[in-house]
Parts: structure tokens; C-alpha cells; sequence
């Protein structure tokens, strides 16, 4: 028997729960955006993405929400895999309204992966890939902070871990300051943590163009961290900066999704 998830379980449409909350009919969307979640986060994070005319998918990855029971995915590519699959398979995906893959600091890695194989094995035609807030595979991480988190056997890693996005931001205070909510948040963004930091390659490019985003007061990774990404796509790239730290997206929905029509729009197409 096979143990590999349902589509929907690994692809969750944010945009038809929102319908499906506010009763509001479909509609054509101008813009498709498929989006990769941070380590330890689930696929709702990109709910702030979510308009009438904008289509949001989130992949979902194990351990979290509708997956909890699952085991920790093995590396960046089994979790591109599944999300290629997902893709591949959805009633939407032969579609000319333009696809957009986006992934936020650990999903950056997920997305760059997932948009190589949406191209190069189910002949997909990306419009634009977008990695924010990540430095690309091979470039020296310094944060001893972090990589203190990631032995579960320390019995300061909690608290190391804690630190560490409490300086990040992005985590609620609430949820930071209570312990039976990181004991179900610790582990699950330690694995993820593991799993991002062992990735080590950057995927077959793409011939998407590639926008490049990171937040001004980001002291986790740089512009030329982020500039280390260029080969994994042959078209042009487009680099933005976003006032704010390590998450800086919801702040700028509108900024954001205009960015990521123009960039899709200019590519042309192929």
C-alpha cells in the first residue's frame, strides 16, 4: 500500500477557503501563486496572499495541520517532489493564467526545487520563481545560535531555539512564552530546520525569470546571499527589498503581489 499523501493533503487552496468562509463566487484569477512556507510553518501562512483575482495554493508539508501525523520529510527534494505531483495533477494546471512559485526562507529551497521540476519533469510552464529571505545553497551559515537549537539532546537547545526566533520576529510573544505550544512548534521546526540546513545543491535551472526578496533589516541573510541564487535560472532576475526583518511579505501584500505581476509580465513569453 502506498504511503504517499492525497494530493490535497499536500496542496491546500487558500483561495477556495476563503470562498468557501465568505460565500463568494469564483472567479478567473489574473495571477496563480503556489507558495512554500518557512520551517515550521504550514501552509495558512500565506493566507494574507489571498485576494479575489489572485489564485493561492500553499504547499503543506508533513507534520503540521492536516498532516500531523506524518513523519518529517527526508530532504528539500521529497518535498518537492510531492508538491510537483500535486501540481501536476490539480484539474487547474493546464492554464494560461500566468503560475508563479514562491518560497519564503526555508521554502525558498522547496521552491526552486519544485519550480525545476515542475519545468523539466511535467513540462509546466513557470512565469516567474521568487525565493525571498534565503541564502542559496553553499553559503557559509555563522549562526551558532541556530545551529545550538538544532541538537534536540542539549538541554539548551529549547531555549537556543527560542532565542533564535525571538530575534527573527515573526513568532508571536504568546507563543513564545508558552510551553505546551512549543512543545508542539519545537520539534516540528527543528526537523524542518535540519532538513533545510542539509540541503546542499541548487536544482537544474529554470528558464522562469527570477525575482530575489529579502527585508532591509534581515540580519540573517544579505544581498549577496541571496545573489548566490542566480544560477538556478537562465532568465532575467528582478531583486526587491521590503522595509522590515526576517518577515516582511504581509506587511506589503499590495507591493507584493504587484512585484509579482510585473516580474511574471515581463518575462514574455517563452
Amino acid at each position: 500500500m502506498s504511503t504517499r499523501p492525497a494530493p490535497g493533503r499536500c496542496l491546500v487552496d487558500l483561495s477556495a477557503q476563503d470562498r468557501l468562509r465568505g460565500g463568494a463566487p469564483g472567479r478567473t484569477p489574473r495571477l496563480r501563486v503556489l507558495c512554500c512556507p518557512p520551517a515550521g510553518a504550514a501552509a495558512g501562512y500565506w493566507r494574507f496572499l489571498v485576494r479575489e483575482d489572485v489564485h493561492v495554493l500553499g504547499v503543506q508539508y508533513p507534520g503540521r495541520e492536516s498532516r500531523f501525523r506524518e513523519p518529517a520529510a527526508a530532504s528539500i527534494e521529497a518535498l518537492a517532489r510531492e508538491a510537483a505531483e500535486a501540481v501536476a495533477a490539480a484539474a487547474w494546471a493546464p492554464s494560461a493564467v500566468p503560475l508563479v512559485v514562491l518560497g519564503h526562507s526555508m521554502g525558498a529551497a522547496v521552491a526552486a526545487e519544485l519550480a525545476s521540476l515542475l519545468e523539466h519533469r511535467h513540462g509546466a510552464r513557470v512565469a516567474l520563481l521568487v525565493l525571498s529571505a534565503k541564502a542559496a545553497p553553499g553559503v557559509v551559515d555563522d549562526d551558532e545560535l541556530l545551529r545550538a537549537g538544532l541538537d534536540p539532546h542539549d538541554p539548551r537547545a529549547d531555549d537556543a531555539l527560542v532565542r533564535w526566533l525571538r530575534g527573527l520576529g515573526g513568532t508571536p510573544e504568546a507563543v513564545l512564552e508558552n510551553p505546551e505550544l512549543l512543545a508542539l512548534l519545537l520539534p516540528v521546526l527543528r526537523a524542518d530546520l535540519r532538513t533545510s540546513t542539509a540541503h546542499d545543491r541548487l536544482p537544474v535551472p529554470v528558464r522562469a525569470p527570477l525575482l530575489l526578496l529579502r527585508g532591509t533589516q534581515d540580519a540573517g541573510v544579505d544581498a549577496a546571499g541571496m545573489e548566490a541564487w542566480r544560477p538556478v535560472s537562465s532568465g532575467p532576475v528582478h531583486r526587491r527589498e521590503y522595509a522590515g526583518g526576517h518577515h516582511p511579505l504581509a506587511d506589503h501584500r499590495d507591493r507584493l503581489l504587484a512585484d509579482l505581476e510585473a516580474c511574471a509580465a515581463a518575462g514574455g513569453p517563452r
